[in-house]
């Protein structure tokens, strides 16, 4: 034991300055080192948690501006519906429109068609009832020969012609 005395003897000095450098490392750790990487740790805490909450910030503003476009969306599907069924019944009634004038004028054309028809039916019996007056006067001239003058002949057609258009008229 004596050499354990000794020895704690002869070291007891450079022992006791060990432990003060080495609480005075300690507390220069611990002032220094301790409190920059705390006050680093909370900087990148604080740092974190801003990242977080703008992060959050933006996800709720993409959500807004989300929901924002979803509606615009449904707004113009509602208007091009609106406008296509608009549209749509424009077309309709263009169409109806062109339908009713096609008949009006296909009727106008069946119109005139049948006074075209009226009018050469009529151009035609007053062509024929000539051509036959022209044919009873040539035969009753011939028949009567030179016994009646032109002017009682004329009086003769006229007669025979209102005689035959009062029984056309029947």
């Amino acid at each position: 034991m004596d050499l354990i005395k000794q020895f704690i003897l002869a070291n007891a000095a450079s022992f006791w300055w060990s432990v003060v450098a080495f609480f005075v490392f300690v507390v220069v750790i611990y002032r220094f080192g301790v409190t920059a990487i705390v006050a680093a740790v909370d900087a990148r805490e604080e740092r974190i948690r801003k990242q977080i909450e703008e992060a959050e910030a933006a996800n709720a503003a993409a959500r807004q501006m989300q929901a924002e476009l979803e509606r615009k969306i449904r707004a113009t599907e509602d208007q091009v519906s609106t406008m296509m069924s608009k549209m749509r019944l424009e077309a309709e009634q263009a169409r109806d429109g062109l339908l009713e004038k096609g008949r009006g004028e296909v009727e106008a054309m069946r119109l005139r068609a049948l006074q075209d028809i009226e009018a050469a039916r009529h151009g035609a019996i007053v062509q024929l009832r000539q051509e036959v007056a022209d044919i009873a006067t040539e035969v009753a001239g011939k028949i009567i020969g030179e016994k009646l003058g032109d002017a009682r002949q004329g009086e003769l057609v006229a007669q025979a012609i209102d005689a035959y258009e009062a029984a056309a008229r029947r």
